[in-house]
């Protein structure tokens, strides 16, 4: 596919919704939430569909493991470096000291432990669903539009129209929250260390390409779109690993989110965690650096979350 086109098909799709929402021409209200976890699940379940019905790629899935592992650790520490290393800056910019800790707050190893399992049931829960579709691809004969991406495609653009109305019902102030400069340079710095952390994946695996690795770190933590939307841009093994890859950075951040509150301040937390900061983790973000980073942390989110489809087809179309 086009990668243009593709973009273009993408930005239609979400701006559909978002116009449409604001002309008040969408009656789903209570039943959008719905909606979105059905749509989910289904492309979730195609993506596994498609997996199943490539037995090639089932035969390759110890590195489909190694790349998940390699690309959520050097991802998440590449961010985490490039925090940290930018703390001075963030300390000149934030004159009224809004985002630095009164106190460091490392909470205890055996309270972080007892939070992860509560945080874990929907990432298990969408985990199952791909693997009953990789089973249930495996049993079926070979169905030409589960193979080429097709039916992934359709319920794709049918969950990125349902983020066009969500981003609208989500009320956020975009405007006001730009004009504090940590909120530009924030995701800027997630997006730097995350994209060059994920190429010492290439280390380790032989024949990884540049365009690849990026596409790998570039879901930033959003596992149930980045592997959907690799997959159906065509490389369904990359694909699985990114699902894989950023469920895993966001348990991983669940542990160092509280960990880095070491620094004094919580650019680095907020970083690490990625797309999910405006949601899975902005809990804990909250409670470990308290109420007054919230919009920061959520701000990040939506503008990681915003630039992914995006960025992702421009990436695998590099070499």
């Amino acid at each position: 596919m086009d990668t243009v086109f593709s973009l273009l098909i993408l930005l239609a799709c979400i701006t559909a919704g978002y116009l449409l929402e604001t002309a008040g021409l969408i009656p789903l209200k209570k039943a959008l939430d719905t909606l979105f976890s059905v749509v989910l699940y289904l492309l979730l379940f195609s993506m596994g569909l498609r997996l199943g019905q490539s037995r090639e790629i089932l035969l390759r899935i110890g590195e489909v493991g190694a790349l998940a592992v390699l690309g959520a650790v050097f991802s998440s520490l590449g961010t985490v470096i490039f925090q940290v290393l930018l703390r001075p800056l963030y300390v000149k910019l934030d004159r009224d000291r809004l985002y630095e800790l009164d106190r460091p707050v490392l909470r205890g190893a055996g309270e972080i432990l007892a939070m992860i399992p509560g945080h874990l049931k929907k990432p298990a829960l969408l985990l199952v669903i791909v693997i009953a579709g990789v089973v249930s691809g495996y049993l079926l004969p070979p169905v030409p539009f589960l193979m080429d991406g097709t039916f992934s495609s359709v319920i794709l653009n049918g969950l990125l129209f349902i983020v066009g109305i969500q981003m609208k019902r989500g009320g956020v102030n975009m405007k006001k929250a730009l004009l504090q400069p940590a909120t530009i340079i924030l995701p800027i710095v997630t997006v730097t260390g995350t994209l060059l952390g994920v190429q010492l994946t290439r280390l380790f695996i032989p024949g990884l390409t540049l365009g690849r690795a990026l596409a790998l770190g570039g879901g930033f933590g959003w596992y149930s779109l980045s592997g959907v939307l690799i997959s159906a841009l065509g490389d369904p093994l990359l694909g699985t690993a990114s699902f894989l890859a950023n469920m895993l950075r966001e348990v991983l951040a669940l542990v160092l989110i509280s960990f880095l509150s070491f620094t004094g301040r919580c650019e680095s937390g907020i970083g690490v965690a990625g797309a999910t900061s405006m949601d899975v983790t902005l809990p804990l973000i909250e409670h470990t650096y308290g109420p007054r980073t919230v919009p920061l942390a959520f701000a990040h989110g939506v503008i990681l979350t915003a630039i992914i489809p995006f960025l992702i087809p421009l990436f695998m179309k590099i070499p």
